[in-house]
């Protein structure tokens, strides 16, 4: 930071300057002697600091260090009392020692308080207790339902921690002012934990328990927040099987795939998407005229849609045919309930290419389904919302069998958003739909399509866990295999339809269209 730019921001605030002067001196006939002394150190000290951010931290600073010279320029250190008989050799206290003073007082009164917040509950509740509250031994046994002794060494206990804490120098983590970002991701049957991380706290307990186990203590330390505050969330994500304890600390006890991991799997896989696009391309464009051959909603539509429509049945197709080769394995039971797997990222989604998967969902009936992939590519014509997931789930579904429930109250965002048309009164999938038996003719079209997306997948979710193992701690290394198999598959789909955007193959219409969703009428036999 250069001097001239410390002067700019010194001017703009000078009146702040020239009042912490005014507090700090006796004499105010000195103030502005003191308030052009901060001043010009804070000018010719700004070329050591690096990050203009830190300017008013480090200028306060420069302040503190300023009254302190000052006041024994000015020889403001030596003023005595008046001299009489009566107190010849008593000197009053400078206006540097009640400075000091205070400081040292307050700097006290902080780390006793920081060391109160680091102690456990017992310790801390015993400790408050006893001196605060003032409350017998024989009270605090009662309330916390233990014996006078063990009251005794809590209290023992608790002067030998504060003593030695005191005594400590402690910084705060990195993550007390710089929390980080941590998303959740659920693959399962019954998310509860989707509320789990809507507070900032849980998230950055959950990043700093990563790569080593934390005590309670610690991580107190490190995240900058007081026990009392930080108990309750540690005890909530321990139950939710999100963190797990081990003797007295802490780790986190699922995979979190890091924006550095993206990127550079990313890096090693680029190429491969543009071959793999390509020829799935050629494949379902080169059949267009056989899919239009069968009898279906959506047959008559251009090209540039019917392609979208296509690609996609066969990307989701593809994940489940290397879902069969290769399985994912059984969901694992999960702490809160259901079953699946749940992993996070250390981003806001940066690297997400879906804003959210509907995967071959049934009506209550059995009679139909339906599936809808938003990939981000295409999210500003189709962006199906999960909101109120039955309800939209039996209307989407009754589109697909031709029929029409205009109570549901789903029904009117879908007409809008154009998932479902009402043209003169009468209601009809704005998608792709299919009898059973006609969408098994096209699944036996596109099957050298569905083979080399498959292809594709396994191997990219092969090369994924390799990586990922490389990049989380020993502790989860046995969750690698299903997480890359999850999350890496899919994605090869929307890198693959990214491909065939980006080289203008596909098209994103105007308005909003629903380009990758489709429905199925069941089989009479189902």
């Amino acid at each position: 930071m250069t001097s001239k730019r410390a002067a700019e921001l010194l001017s703009e605030n000078l009146t702040a300057i020239y009042g912490y002067a005014y507090s700090k001196i006796y004499d105010k006939g000195k103030v502005e002697d003191l308030a052009s002394d901060i001043v010009y150190e804070i000018i010719v000290s700004a070329e050591n600091l690096k990050d203009e951010r830190a300017f008013w931290g480090f200028a306060w600073k420069v302040a503190a260090h300023t009254v302190r010279r000052f006041y024994r320029k000015t020889k403001l250190i030596s003023q005595t009392a008046a001299f009489s008989e009566e107190n010849v050799g008593v000197y009053g206290v400078t206006l540097e020692e009640a400075y000091i003073e205070k400081e040292m007082q307050d700097e006290t009164l902080y780390l006793i308080r920081r060391e109160l917040s680091l102690l456990s509950k017992t310790h801390r509740e015993v400790c408050v207790a006893y001196y605060i509250d003032q409350k017998s031994c024989s009270e605090i046994a009662k309330e916390q339902n233990i014996s006078v002794e063990m009251v005794k060494y809590h209290l023992f206990k608790t002067r030998k921690l504060l003593k030695e804490g005191i005594a400590m120098t402690k910084r705060l983590g990195e993550k007390s002012y710089n929390p980080g970002i941590f998303r959740l991701d659920f693959w399962g049957d019954q998310n509860r934990y989707s509320n789990l991380f809507d507070r900032k706290l849980p998230g950055s307990i959950v990043l700093a328990a990563y790569n080593a186990p934390m005590s309670a203590k610690e991580l107190s330390v490190e995240l900058g927040v007081s026990m009392p505050y930080l108990e309750d969330e540690i005890e909530i994500l321990e139950a939710a099987g999100i963190l797990q304890k081990k003797a007295d600390r802490y780790r986190t006890n699922i995979v979190i795939i890091t924006d550095e991991y993206e990127k550079e799997f990313v890096r090693q896989t680029a190429s491969i998407y543009r071959t793999v696009g390509t020829a799935v391309y050629e494949k379902a464009a080169g059949m267009l005229r056989d899919i239009r051959a069968l009898p279906f909603c959506g047959n008559d539509y251009d090209d540039n849609r019917l392609l979208f429509g296509i690609l996609n049945i066969i990307m989701v197709n593809a994940y489940f045919l290397a879902d069969k080769s290769s399985p994912v394995g059984a969901p694992l039971p999960l702490a809160l309930g259901g079953s699946g797997w749940i992993f996070g990222y250390d981003n806001d989604y940066a690297n997400h290419h879906f804003r959210g998967i509907t995967l071959k969902t049934w009506n209550k009936e059995g009679s139909a389904w339906f599936s809808a992939e938003n990939y981000r590519a295409i999210s500003e014509c189709q962006l199906y919302d999960h909101y109120d997931f039955f309800h939209r789930t039996e209307a989407m579904c009754s589109a697909v069998l031709h029929e029409a429930d205009r109570s549901n109250p789903a029904l009117p965002w879908l007409i809008e958003h154009r998932f479902i048309l009402n043209e003169g009164g009468k209601l009809s999938a704005n998608f792709l739909t299919f009898d059973a038996a006609v969408y098994e003719k096209l699944q036996e079209l596109i099957a050298p399509a569905v083979e080399t997306v498959a292809g594709c997948m396994t191997d990219i979710s092969d090369r994924a866990e390799k990586l990922l193992l490389q990049y989380v701690p020993a502790s989860v290394k046995g969750q690698c295999s299903a997480i890359a198999k999850i999350h890496h598959r899919l994605d090869v789909a929307a890198f693959l339809m990214e491909e065939l955007i980006r080289g203008q193959k596909l098209l994103i219409p105007d308005e909003e269209t629903p380009l990758c969703v489709w429905g199925v009428k069941a089989a009479l036999s189902q």
